[in-house]
């Protein structure tokens, strides 16, 4: 599964970040500090430096550097991007279903993801029944 897949499930803001410094460093941004409030420093005073050090830490140097450029001086909200990374969640699972059912039966399978992603095993078969969520164009909105 690609990270690129999904991405028309981020929210307004996440594409925007994603679109600045690329989707694998928006995610890292996201689960970092995702539901959250982050002053972008313009990284002049030490309090600054030290909130774009921090950033850096996260998201690296020259992402650090664009998001500062753009942001610089706001507060940036970041989405904790719920329903894209449930979908993330959502077609691993499938797809470590399908792996698993090659060589064991379904039920061992639920079991096992059951406890390897902490839900219940009626969960699991409620997440394998559902089909990817897919980006939709406008035509396909019209019809």
């Amino acid at each position: 599964m690609k990270l690129e897949d999904v991405q028309h499930l981020l929210p307004e803001m996440a594409q925007l970040i994603a679109d600045l410094i690329g989707l694998p460093k928006a995610l890292k941004l996201i689960e970092a500090w995702g539901g959250t409030t982050f002053p972008i420093s313009k990284n002049k005073r030490r309090d600054g430096q030290i909130r774009y050090e921090a950033l850096a830490e996260v998201v690296g140097v020259d992402a650090a550097n664009v998001l500062t450029r753009h942001f610089g001086g706001e507060v940036l909200s970041i989405p904790r991007c719920a329903v894209a990374m449930r979908e993330v969640r959502d077609r691993m699972m499938r797809s470590e279903f399908d792996k698993e059912t090659r060589e064991h039966p379904a039920s061992h399978a639920v079991n096992l993801l059951a406890r390897r992603y902490q839900m219940t095993e009626r969960n699991v078969w409620m997440v394998l029944k559902k089909a990817d969520q897919v980006s939709e164009t406008r035509q396909e909105v019209l019809f």
